[in-house]
C-alpha cells in the first residue's frame, strides 16, 4: 500500500492501531502478565512466554470452575429450600 498525503498515513496508522486492538483484545489478560513480567525480567525465551499462557489459561478456567460450582452450590441450596 502506498500512501501519498500526510492525511492518507494517518488514516491507514489508526487503521492499523484499531485492527491491532481488535485482534489483541481477547488475550488481554495475558498481555499484561506478559508485559509485566517482561518488565520485570527484561528478556523472556519462548519457553518462558508459553508457561506464562498455560499459568494464565489454566488459572482462567480454574476461576471459572470455581465460579460455576459456587453457583451450582446455590442453586442446590435454594432448589432444598423448596421441599422443606
Amino acid at each position: 500500500m502506498i500512501c501519498k498525503s500526510d492525511e492518507a498515513i494517518q488514516t491507514f496508522i489508526a487503521h492499523c492501531e484499531i485492527a491491532a486492538r481488535d485482534l489483541l483484545m481477547p488475550y488481554g489478560d495475558i498481555l499484561m502478565v506478559v508485559s509485566t513480567v517482561l518488565r520485570i525480567k527484561r528478556t523472556l525465551s519462548g519457553t518462558e512466554i508459553d508457561k506464562i499462557i498455560r499459568d494464565v489459561v489454566a488459572g482462567n478456567a480454574t476461576y471459572i470452575e470455581r465460579r460455576r460450582r459456587e453457583d451450582w452450590r446455590k442453586r442446590e441450596l435454594s432448589a432444598a429450600s423448596f421441599t422443606k
